[in-house]
């Protein structure tokens, strides 16, 4: 396993408790799969923030296998597959311009699994903050498409998202 790129972070705009990762051009923004820190639509992920507008912090990793978990200073942890079929996997807000990071699929086309972490979610919950204290790592690497998977959920944000447990 061997991590190929890291960046950020970077500041990425946040409008309605979400930013993307997604092809450019891509429209739909309907979830298969909710959860509590990202949604699954099959060909992007919508992330879920504690602010409703304004900036988070964001970080990127790519791999060319699938990275070791580390839980250590994250709240929140979640993974799911996605399946690009032109355009590369971007980070992408709803209504500005993307961040200055790159590509998440330098492999292209394909599928992929993005794990997300997040921090800080909770200390301005619904809140307009231009910088605020959350913060974000999306690690990708290719791979089946796999079906939203939670590794970590402890803040007070993504619980008011999550389902039930069935039972």
């Amino acid at each position: 396993m061997a991590l190929i790129v890291r960046d950020g972070p970077a500041w990425t705009c946040v409008d309605y408790h979400q930013f993307f990762l997604m092809e450019p051009e891509q429209q739909d923004f309907i979830p298969e799969e909710a959860g509590g820190l990202i949604s699954a639509t099959g060909e992007s992920v919508i992330v879920h923030t504690g602010i409703a507008n304004g900036h988070v912090a964001v970080h990127v990793e790519i791999h060319d296998d699938e990275p070791v978990v580390d839980e250590a200073g994250w709240e929140e942890i979640a993974e799911a597959g996605v399946q690009i079929e032109e355009g590369p996997l971007m980070v992408r807000c709803l209504m500005e311009d993307p961040p200055d990071l790159p590509s998440l699929t330098p492999l292209g086309p394909g599928s992929y699994q993005v794990r997300a972490h997040a921090r800080g979610r909770d200390i301005a919950y619904d809140a307009c903050v231009q910088r605020s204290q959350e913060v974000y790592l999306f690690q990708v690497w290719p791979a089946p498409c796999l079906p939203l998977h939670v590794l970590k959920q402890t803040d007070l944000c993504g619980q008011g998202r999550r389902r039930p447990a069935e039972g």
